[in-house]
């Protein structure tokens, strides 16, 4: 009887060995682990090459939809993807502040689960949940850094990390107005930045730091999130307009078109 009851726990013990090996992605030591897979690894560089092999810079128009404060907002979110999937003429998504709620791996692994569905390109802004616990480390690599930009179809595209309390820095302004420097090569440029310099994190100061910048390099429009509102000020000739999309929530994101130096919003709700 003895001998049996051993056989019986070494066979316990190895089928739970078993199974917590075979459930290795399930299961996390830590919420706060930061041991992101190789294929998850620099995606906003493996999309910017992607969406930048399909630029011949001859396009009179382009369109690219805008979303934000996906949280964990997952059944939303598939909804807005096949939304974006059906419009057949749509080049690349922003996705801009936001994608994860408590800054968890696995939180952002969904997300990009969720995002390979796209049929196009995606690239990320950072947001101020993104930061929480020990995301800004798992966005790094997983998305590499914050402050980037690209050019597309001679536009250029500026996405800024201007997180300032979940960080506990200022954001990085100086690097922001070099990159601005180069804005009148292009026909058009447009910053996206998860939270708007109207709202909390800004004082006064440096909201104004903010806008004077978008104005003294000609900005078209500035592009936000963290509001949860659709909010959309449309300035006039050689003042940057703003815009704030609504949280995925709500079942709505935006699509930006571009044609012959001016553009157009449009909200699509779903």
């Amino acid at each position: 009887m003895k001998r049996i009851l051993g056989l019986y726990k070494i066979l316990v013990i190895s089928l739970v060995i078993i199974f917590i090996s075979g459930c290795e992605d399930y299961f996390e030591f830590s919420p706060y682990a930061a041991n992101v897979k190789d294929s998850y690894k620099n995606l906003d560089e493996k999309n910017m090459n992607k969406l930048l092999s399909y630029d011949d810079g001859t396009s009179e128009e382009i369109k690219f939809a805008v979303l934000a404060d996906s949280h964990y907002d997952y059944h939303e979110l598939d909804e807005a993807l096949v939304n974006i999937n059906a419009i057949k003429d749509i080049d690349f998504v922003i996705v801009n502040g936001d994608i994860a709620d408590h800054g968890y791996l696995k939180e952002y692994e969904l997300f990009h689960e969720k995002m390979k569905r796209l049929n196009i390109p995606y690239l990320t802004v950072i947001g101020n949940h993104d930061y929480r616990s020990n995301g800004i480390e798992i966005y790094k690599e997983m998305y590499g850094e914050p402050n980037k930009s690209f050019v597309f179809n001679n536009m250029l595209f500026i996405l800024f990390d201007d997180v300032f309390w979940e960080s506990n820095k200022n954001p990085d302004m100086e690097w922001l107005e070099k990159e601005l420097k180069s804005s009148d090569q292009y026909n058009n440029c447009f910053v996206f930045a998860h939270i708007p310099p109207y709202s909390d994190q800004f004082t006064e100061q440096k909201g104004n730091e903010y806008e004077q910048l978008m104005d003294s390099y000609n900005v078209d429009l500035s592009i936000h999130g963290h509001v949860h509102e659709y909010i959309y000020d449309e300035n006039g000739i050689g003042e940057t307009s703003y815009l704030a999309v609504e949280s995925i929530k709500d079942k709505e994101f935006v699509v930006i078109t571009v044609l012959d130096n001016s553009y157009s919003v449009k909200q699509v709700k779903y």
